[in-house]
Formats: C-alpha cells, sequence, structure tokens
C-alpha cells in the first residue's frame, strides 16, 4: 500500500498469484538474448536461485522486461543494484525457508529496513513479491497486471532494482523485486 494507507493482507492461499501489497516509502515525500520474451519464459530452478551477481541470466532478464514496460510509459531505464539483490535475496531466502508470505517479515521489518540493512541509503523505494511463479517472463506479467505492483515498475522516481529469487523445500518459488533511488 502506498505510504500512509493500510497494508492489505497478501493472499497466502493461491501460490500462484503475485501479492496484492506493496510497500513504498518516500523520504521527501526476442530469443538468444538475455531479456528477450522467449528466453525469459524458460522455467527457473533452484540453482539459480540467490545470485548476487548484476549480470546472472534472471537479473538480466527481468532488468530487460521491466525496462522495456518502463520505455514504453516514458520512464528511463532501472539499472541493477548489487545492495538491492542483496535485500531482495535475504528476504526471498527468509520467506522460503520460514513458510511466510508478506512485505514484513517475521521480525516486523519492512523492505526499507532490510535495503538499508544491505547498505543502501535510499530518499525512496518500493518492493513487489511474489510465489509460485515458473520464469522470469510469468512473474514480470503478473506483476504488470497488478495495479500497485505495476505502480511500482512504473515509477519514474526509482533508479535502481535487485531482484531476489529463493525455493522453499518443496520448490515453490518466492520473488522479490526491491526498487529504490539512492540519497
Amino acid at each position: 500500500a502506498a505510504a500512509g494507507r493500510p497494508a492489505r493482507p497478501a493472499a497466502d492461499d493461491d501460490a500462484g498469484d503475485p501479492a496484492v501489497d506493496d510497500d513504498r516509502r518516500n523520504k521527501s515525500n526476442q530469443a538468444g538474448r538475455p531479456g528477450s520474451p522467449a528466453a525469459a519464459q524458460r522455467d527457473v530452478t533452484p540453482d539459480q536461485a540467490l545470485s548476487a551477481d548484476p549480470r546472472s541470466t534472471v537479473q538480466q532478464q527481468a532488468l530487460d522486461l521491466v525496462n522495456q514496460h518502463r520505455r514504453r510509459g516514458g520512464c528511463g531505464e532501472v539499472t541493477v543494484d548489487r545492495r538491492l539483490i542483496l535485500a531482495a535475496n535475504r528476504h526471498a531466502s527468509d520467506m522460503a525457508r520460514r513458510g511466510y508470505f508478506a512485505h514484513e517479515d517475521l521480525s516486523g521489518d519492512r523492505a526499507g529496513d532490510r535495503v538499508e540493512a544491505a547498505g543502501y541509503q535510499w530518499s525512496r523505494y518500493g518492493e513487489n513479491i511474489a510465489r509460485g511463479q515458473e520464469s522470469v517472463f510469468e512473474v514480470v506479467d503478473g506483476w504488470m497486471h497488478s495495479p500497485e505492483h505495476r505502480e511500482n515498475i512504473m515509477d519514474c522516481r526509482l533508479h535502481q532494482v535487485g531482484l531476489g529469487l529463493a525455493f522453499a523445500g518443496d520448490r515453490t518459488s518466492y520473488w522479490v523485486q526491491d526498487f529504490a533511488t539512492p540519497q
């Protein structure tokens, strides 16, 4: 939910739907290419989870898809930041390991807290979460079809991004996309 509005609970009974909650704060108030639709539609596997490399296939596929949408909407492109990957991976891993699905972790921390803990001093941030999607294309497409998630992706005031991906013991995927703008 936007700042000042209470967050709606995420639907935790349907693992195929992305969360319908977003978390946002503002301190100042073509096949072959990694991001091509064909490549991004390939299923991700547990060995692709938790990579901190901004050049990893999953990061680049998500980046390319997000930037395609942003360009069409008149926004500048976002770039990948390692600290945002770290924050996103930590949250995805925590949800997968501890069996919950929410923007607020079991310690009460929210995305801004996790982003700061990863060493990123933000002026603005947003977070998208999802679970159960099998490909980068599927998760980004789901976010783009959710008004709250789309708002984060299309927020021209957000300039950097990191994608987190982890798998639970039953192989359910947990996705976290953290956006931010530095101070």
